[in-house]
């Protein structure tokens, strides 16, 4: 059976959020080294890697603002496409929430799986239950989307069979740490 290409499409914000658990706030992964380890135990070839987050206004913290534009700005050096939309602040509520950003992460899984045909297989970093109606879509045109997130806020309903997944664990993190 031939080797199918992937693409890895990464949720930074849940990414960020469940990962830290295992490998703390300080340590940054290397997503290329990710990508290729989830890539060898699926046995997929690796086309390419997307990573998608919301990014703060720079009027809200400077530092926060300008140390988010450094991360970003290493993903793009280490080949990684990086799309981002803006970080919303709620006056009222007093809170920033992230707006769009899945959307983003839906419509590219299906242009580039359904419309362009660049893969055969999305491979979503995130235990977002969120995504299950765009990879249902993927699934129903013969093509494959998997997931891959460690087990703190993966939701259950990625986990019950309809889709493969994997758990990652702690060396499996440690092996890809910066």
């Amino acid at each position: 059976m031939l080797k199918r290409e992937a693409i890895v499409f990464i949720d930074g914000s849940n990414w960020y959020h469940n990962s830290k658990s295992l490998i703390g706030k300080s340590k940054r992964i290397d997503f290329n080294c990710l990508a290729k380890l989830i890539c060898e135990k699926f046995d997929l070839i690796l086309k390419q890697i997307r990573y998608y987050n919301a990014v703060p206004d720079i009027k809200d913290d400077k530092e926060v603002y300008y140390n988010h534009i450094k991360f970003l700005d290493k993903l793009k050096k280490d080949g990684v496409i990086v799309k981002t939309r803006k970080l919303k602040y709620i006056k009222k509520l007093k809170i920033k929430i992230e707006k769009g950003v899945d959307v983003l992460i839906a419509s590219d899984m299906i242009r580039k799986t359904l419309v362009k045909k660049e893969c055969k297989v999305c491979v979503l970093i995130s235990g977002d239950a969120d995504f299950i109606p765009v990879m249902e879509i993927i699934k129903d045109s013969k093509n494959e989307a998997i997931t891959c997130s460690v087990i703190n806020g993966y939701a259950r309903e990625l986990l019950q069979g309809k889709f493969r997944y994997l758990i990652l664990k702690k060396e499996d993190l440690d092996s890809c740490c910066l």
